[in-house]
């Protein structure tokens, strides 16, 4: 893979997981990396040699400050990471037990995060001519998600979001756009999810999720790394006729549905 020498990339939800492993394997490569993140502080998965910034992905002032700040330190946005985003409430109630706080929540940050950061970042690299987007959807977003039924919606519309940016993007200019669908990946989020069945009274539940688990066809679980690496070829010039496409990063587990 190529190097990322001369290019500033911004990664979302990068205190850890996916979005730390993305930042450190880019700063790695030769890009300049803004790490931004809600938390106060990073996890010790970010490298210190990466710069981090507080932004909430829901917040449109947030994102505009973000950007510009972005822009006027290092003289450009090449590559966004649109990595923010929440499991929401597992609930064994389904659809009927999802309460409308919780579904506006997940839109927020998941859909509204994804689509403020690419409306932000679009102008920034038409203005250069060129530039990559990488929004991180999920394996959910092909499946319905009978228990956490924001969740999967709000990463179908980020699929769909990736389509338009995609167009948008090559009016004019050569900025791609394409996402990327982690399937069980060892993170945060999915140590949250395994919580809240932990503690939901629906043993069947909490049975078919492990019986899931252990039947990816790799064998195990994913690491942040593995995500990462994805996600930087889809940001690398290697990638560079890839736009609007969907790529999944599962150990096979779609080949079971």
């Amino acid at each position: 893979m190529g190097s990322f020498t001369g290019k500033v990339a911004l990664i979302t939800g990068a205190a850890g997981g996916i979005g730390a492993a993305t930042a450190n394997l880019l700063q790695q490569r030769g890009a300049t990396v803004v790490a931004a993140d809600i938390a106060s502080e990073p996890t010790a998965a970010l490298s210190r040699d990466v710069e981090y910034v507080r932004l909430d992905v829901a917040d449109e002032g947030q994102w505009r400050q973000v950007v510009a700040d972005v822009v006027a330190r290092h003289g450009g946005v090449h590559v966004l990471v649109n990595g923010a985003g929440i499991e929401g409430k597992v609930n064994a109630g389904g659809l009927e037990a999802t309460s409308l706080e919780d579904w506006r929540r997940v839109m927020h940050i998941n859909l509204d995060g994804t689509f403020l950061g690419c409306r932000e970042v679009l102008p920034v690299m038409k203005g250069q001519g060129s530039g990559s987007i990488v929004n991180i959807s999920s394996l959910a977003s092909y499946y319905p998600t009978l228990y956490s039924v924001a969740y999967g919606a709000s990463k179908g519309a980020v699929t769909q979001l990736t389509k338009s940016v995609a167009l948008a993007g090559s009016q004019g200019a050569k900025v791609r756009c394409n996402s990327v669908h982690p399937g069980v990946i060892a993170t945060q989020m999915i140590a949250n999810i395994a919580r809240q069945l932990q503690e939901t009274s629906d043993a069947s539940t909490r049975d078919s999720i492990q019986r899931y688990a252990n039947s990816i066809p790799l064998g195990q679980a994913g690491t942040p790394n593995d995500a990462a690496a994805l996600i930087a070829f889809l940001a690398s010039d290697e990638a560079g006729y890839i736009t609007g496409s969907e790529f999944l990063v599962d150990g096979g587990s779609h080949l079971l549905r």
